[in-house]
């Protein structure tokens, strides 16, 4: 049985399992020492794939015949799944003619579903100057199976770049009048509309672009042709090309999962906000600093959002002494810029401190290291104290009251994502990891993975260059998890002004999920503790799990261990449905296939999440 265990470790993990194994424990268990017959093995197998900065990722310019190594680690749950998938696949297969997508008349119309569905969470433009209405789409279906995506189906088209983008992000939405809008015939219908939609945006931002003239930049924006365009009449056309470039790199994440073109697409828009001097604009108000300025630190945020994702430094730091521009306004009594840019900061840099720890070999010496952990856990700390203030503070009723508080949210749950990231490796070390380079399935599996005969130098030297304990590190994740699984739960639906929250259809999805990997690395660390906390509760060695409980007693430890092992699971389940919803994105939708794997792994009676 022990040797079984050992074999288990070392097809999930050679180096960590090598480690474990030369810790001289006659047996290999995360908590208690023992191994344990009744623990399922497609437990651990299903977590392995949520560990990769990549995981769940499906890259859909990429064929499966064609993928790297590294993009291996992103197709890896396809490989590891032992479960039936019936419950996210249950739909009928139908003929093409069922399926629908969504269009629009004016660039009106296409503003006022970008207000619905887009800018609560992803808010480019300045508050609408005319009051939101019922979205009013028509519904475009295709001659035959054979149809291809035309613009010749549409009776309006839109005109600019950043229409065009918008529509690429829309179509994708399902409408009411397609029944089975998660059917491979359906998402591949919206798929194409998508990208017809997607490629001309980018044609669009390359004419747009040939039209910026640098020396003209001064004044670009005072003539009074800038009102025509129908969008916004506080958007200049010349904005167009900045916002279209940022909506295409979340579109390339979301929708295509390609981080590589997220990153050029964000890397593009900051070069030609530069080239028309975002940049460097004063505090004067305008009828377009607004928009001016949300184009300006939007661009940044999702340039530093493709940077945590593709782990690689953004081209433009957030704190280059070039920049002037102000902070953009919500209207609201506590305003989320500075920490929307903070949280994405401190996100990269906890990526690039255990980048570096991973990568060290036996001759890096690692004499600060602890001292950068301990210096950015600290600051992690601060953050936290700081994005808590807005759930005390009262946001009055105006236009933006919501949007900047979703936005409190979600940098409170890249703080938090930061800081289980800086903490995870050191948590869970006794559990088989996939953590970057470690994460491609097909070498460990080669005939001569077993002639790896040492553990990587992070792996022996974690006591010494890590300045937390494997309790502590346990406890902040547990702590950060639980904080991110709220958040989750408290995100709002599109409001679509007309129906009840409680018929809202499931077809709409929640959110524009450019954070789906914070969800599913909380997941993993929800799951990773309740492996730990069941091996406790087969062996009674609660005491190895005091540590995660509130003043354990001898007398309380089996109902603490009850009472966390529920709030666990019901983590998990809010993250899971969440993630789920997310299944219309097809770059990210997979993960919530991967977060039902690993569920129905840990449970196996459960049906779904």
């Amino acid at each position: 049985m022990v040797l079984e265990h050992r074999k288990h470790v070392v097809t999930a993990n050679i180096p960590v399992a090598i480690a474990l194994a030369k810790r001289g424990s006659a047996v290999i268990n995360p908590v208690a020492g023992v191994v344990l017959a009744e623990e399922p093995k497609p437990f651990l197998d299903n977590m392995i794939g949520l560990v990769s900065p990549y995981a769940g990722i499906h890259n859909l310019d990429l064929s499966p015949d064609s993928l790297s190594m590294v993009d291996g680690a992103q197709q890896i749950w396809g490989q590891l799944t032992p479960h039936d998938d019936s419950s996210f696949d249950s739909v009928p297969r139908h003929d093409r003619g069922s399926s629908a997508v969504r269009a629009y008349q004016s660039e009106a119309e296409i503003a006022n579903a970008y207000y619905i569905y887009i800018h609560p969470y992803l808010p480019l433009l300045p508050p609408p100057v005319a009051p939101q209405h019922e979205d009013h789409h028509t519904v475009i279906r295709p001659f035959d199976e054979a149809s291809q995506a035309k613009k010749s189906h549409f009776a309006y088209w839109p005109t600019s770049s950043l229409t065009l983008a918008l529509s690429a992000m829309l179509v994708l939405i399902p409408t009411a009048e397609d029944t089975f809008p998660i059917a491979e015939t359906s998402l591949a219908l919206r798929r194409s509309y998508a990208q017809l939609f997607a490629q001309a945006a980018l044609t669009a931002v390359e004419t747009e672009t040939d039209d910026l003239s640098p020396a003209s930049s001064t004044n670009m924006f005072e003539a009074e042709s800038c009102r025509a365009h129908g969008l916004h009449p506080q958007v200049p056309t010349q904005l167009h090309p900045v916002m279209a470039l940022v909506v295409l790199s979340i579109y390339e994440y979301c929708q295509r999962g390609n981080i590589s073109r997220m990153r050029a697409r964000g890397n593009q828009a900051i070069t030609t906000a530069m080239d028309i001097s975002l940049h460097r604009l004063d505090s004067t108000a305008t009828d377009y600093s607004e928009a001016q300025r949300r184009a300006w630190w939007m661009t940044i945020w999702v340039s530093y959002l493709s940077s945590n994702l593709h782990i690689s430094p953004p081209i433009v730091s957030m704190d280059d002494p070039r920049i002037t521009t102000p902070y953009p306004k919500f209207g609201v009594c506590l305003e989320p810029w500075s920490i929307m840019m903070k949280a994405q900061g401190a996100l990269f840099e906890s990526h690039k401190i255990v980048q570096n720890i991973e990568r060290v070999d036996e001759t890096t010496i690692l004499p600060d290291f602890g001292t950068r952990i301990r210096n950015l856990d600290s600051n992690l700390v601060s953050l936290i104290g700081e994005a808590d203030h807005h759930i005390l503070a009262t946001f009055d009723e105006e236009p933006e009251a919501s949007i900047a508080q979703n936005m409190w949210m979600i940098s409170r749950m890249f703080i938090h994502a930061a800081r289980i990231r800086l903490h995870r490796f050191r948590a869970f070390m006794d559990i088989p990891l996939f953590l970057d380079k470690y994460c491609d399935l097909a070498a460990i599996n080669t005939a001569d993975f077993p002639h790896q005969t040492s553990p990587p130098k992070w792996v022996t030297d974690c006591d010494v260059s890590f300045p937390f304990t494997e309790q502590e590190s346990s406890i902040i994740c547990l702590k950060s998890s639980l904080v991110i699984t709220t958040i989750y739960r408290n995100l709002p639906y599109p409001n679509l002004l007309t129906s009840p929250p409680s018929s809202r259809s499931t077809a709409y999805p929640k959110t524009i999920p450019y954070f789906a990997c914070s969800g599913i690395q909380t997941c993993y660390a929800l799951l990773m503790l309740l492996h730990r906390l069941r091996a406790s509760i087969a062996t009674g060695r609660f005491e190895d799990c005091y540590h995660l409980f509130n003043n354990p007693t001898p007398a309380s430890e089996i109902a603490d261990a009850e009472r966390l092992r529920e709030e666990l699971r019901h983590g998990v389940e809010i993250l899971g449905r969440s993630l789920k919803s997310d299944v219309i994105f097809e770059g990210v939708g997979g993960m919530g296939q991967e977060v039902e794997g690993a569920y129905l792994a840990a449970f196996p009676n459960s049906f779904e999440i």
